[in-house]
């Protein structure tokens, strides 16, 4: 369970090695190593984490396109779970890949 006081600290590092000792304890041990490590590999890096994975996003687009008709974007969100916006941009990306892959 992710608690405030893990997100408290606004190191992502830190904030990360608390979830994941909180969660597995008995890696404690082995987690200031690790920690130092992933430190030392990713140091200068800016990183955005999004939302979902990519097998997820590759699944709705997938899913977007055998839903879209055409006139029913509305509709394809809603049972998705995913915004209007998503679901054009999701058409014009990779809907027009589609066309091209079926020429």
């Amino acid at each position: 369970m992710v608690t405030n006081e893990v997100f408290s600290n606004p190191d992502l590092v830190d904030a990360i090695f608390s979830f994941i000792t909180a969660e597995f304890p008995d890696f404690a041990p082995r987690a200031a190593v690790l920690k130092e490590e992933v430190r030392r590999e990713f140091s200068g890096i800016e990183i955005y984490i999004p939302q979902r994975s990519t097998a997820q996003r590759e699944k709705i687009t997938k899913e977007v396109l055998a839903m879209f008709d055409g006139r029913n974007a509305t509709e394809v969100a809603r049972r998705l779970n995913i915004g209007r916006a998503t679901v054009y941009r999701i058409i014009k990306q990779d809907g027009s890949k589609k066309k091209e892959a079926q020429k």
